[in-house]
């Protein structure tokens, strides 16, 4: 299993636009992150069947 690593910032107490961006930044890496080792286990599967049956 793969080990996700993302500091999401702080939210502060008071609206900062720069604030936002880091946060929406740092959910969209994880979401990333998450989208592709989720597939992983399967393309490992299928590489062992195809070395194994070549």
């Amino acid at each position: 299993m793969t080990k996700i690593v993302v500091r999401l910032p702080e939210p502060k107490r008071e609206y900062s636009e720069d604030n936002q961006r880091q946060i929406n930044r740092a959910l969209s890496s994880m979401i990333q992150q998450l989208n592709s080792t989720y597939l992983q286990p399967d393309k490992d599967d299928t590489e062992r069947l195809n070395f194994f049956l070549s």
